[in-house]
């Protein structure tokens, strides 16, 4: 019988009973995460975790990316493509040129940015 990691047990829960709100949250900040991890790996020329994280924080990117709603987000929905364009051009730049300082700032504005999504799902949860 196949044993079952506890805390994947909890994260595939808490994914599945999570609102859309939530779940940007989530994405958010795994993404965070992951450039982090990204950015230590080419400081310490850990290339297995370097390559693994910037798969991650990529494909996260590209999944917010394909959750907008241009219909009702408008241009806000407009706004965050470009940003996540701009982000997926500056990661593919930052793994490349192996220059972890041009991660920060990516990871200051999804701070920013998933900041403003946190209040937006306190407001719903609270209405």
């Amino acid at each position: 019988m196949k044993q079952t990691n506890p805390y994947d047990q909890y994260l595939n829960i808490a994914f599945d009973t999570a609102s859309p709100e939530r779940l940007v949250i989530m994405a958010y900040d795994a993404t965070i995460r992951s450039l982090k991890e990204a950015s230590r790996a080419i400081r310490e020329n850990d290339y297995a975790s370097r390559t693994r994280s910037f798969d991650l924080a990529l494909g996260l990117i590209n999944e917010l990316r394909k959750s907008l709603n241009k219909n009702k987000g408008g241009e806000i929905a407009d706004k965050l493509d470009n940003l996540y364009q701009y982000f997926t051009r500056e990661l593919l730049l930052a793994n490349v040129s192996s220059d972890p300082d041009r991660l920060e700032p990516i990871v200051t504005m999804l701070t920013d940015i998933r900041q403003s999504w946190f209040k937006v799902y306190k407001e719903l949860a609270n209405s």
